[in-house]
């Protein structure tokens, strides 16, 4: 086992040095606020945020609203979610990598690799949310919230990472590392070097959506999701609302709705990566300061 520790550490130390995560912020988080009202992305150094669309192809997500003849599924309300967001992004100066941008169906397995592919600085997953056919009045439960990966403290977060993950039974073949201890030890190390960072992208996530989301703020949430374990970055899962609540399934479904969701997301977006490069460059500063 300590040789396998051993291996672990050697096979990290060769890997692509990301910078650190930085802990204390230094100056507002709005730090430039473009001409058309929305924060824009700071500095010459390009940043890329992965844009993810839940389900698709094969696997509709959920479907509702509960009693309704008239179906919406999951993978339709996020693919055109997920498209506004990239646009959004993209105007603000941010470039964008989809891990779909049709009908298709893309292997939960695969999403996180396509982030770290495209070297993305953020990775954001689309989601809408339903509740338990088995609770009381299941037709009224409503709400937004934002997930970054960790264990699941709540019986619902459970109940919502279960819900999610089973979406892996549409992949073909299985993931090369599952199982190989090597890989879950490497896996683990990079993803606690982001855990708190996602942590704070979620925070920035759901402030922006309560400008713009009428439903309920359900709160920042924590889950094992299988497309977070994937991304080696900063990462969240957005449940937009509950596509089997009648007013919410309405509102998620409106295209004006969806810009809206989206443009607060790109915010939220843009709003930490200048954060996060405010505080490397006062750090950077800071360290410049005591060698001179």
């Amino acid at each position: 086992m300590i040789a396998l520790v051993l291996a672990a550490f050697q096979l990290a130390a060769a890997m692509p040095v990301r910078p650190a995560p930085v802990a204390d912020r230094i100056g507002p988080a709005r730090a430039a606020i473009g001409s058309d009202g929305h924060p824009h992305l700071q500095g010459d150094t390009p940043a890329v945020v992965v844009v993810d669309a839940g389900h698709g192809g094969v696997d509709n997500g959920m479907s509702g609203p509960i009693g309704a003849t008239h179906k919406i599924y999951e993978k339709n309300i996020t693919l055109q979610v997920a498209l506004k967001l990239g646009r959004a992004l993209q105007a603000r100066g941010v470039k964008v990598v989809y891990t779909r941008t049709t009908d298709t169906l893309i292997n939960l397995y695969d999403r996180g690799p396509i982030a770290n592919r495209a070297h993305g600085n953020l990775f954001i997953s689309i989601h809408v949310n339903a509740s338990n056919p088995k609770w009381k009045d299941a037709a009224t439960a409503r709400g937004f919230e934002t997930y970054f990966l960790s264990e699941a403290k709540t019986e619902d977060a459970r109940r919502v990472e279960a819900m999610e993950n089973s979406a892996a039974r549409f992949d073909s073949g299985s993931p090369v590392s599952k199982g190989d201890p090597l890989s879950f030890i490497l896996s683990d190390m990079q993803q606690n070097e982001h855990l708190r960072e996602s942590m704070k992208l979620a925070e920035t996530v759901q402030d922006q959506l309560g400008a713009v989301e009428p439903g309920p703020d359900r709160g920042v949430q924590q889950a094992a999701f299988v497309v977070l374990e994937t991304a080696f970055m900063p990462a969240v899962l957005v449940e937009i609302g509950f596509g089997t609540n009648p007013q919410e399934a309405a509102f998620i479904s409106n295209p004006r709705s969806q810009t809206k969701l989206a443009g607060a997301i790109a915010d939220a977006a843009v709003d930490y990566l200048n954060a996060y490069r405010a505080g490397v460059n006062g750090v950077a500063d800071r360290v410049a300061g005591r060698h001179q």
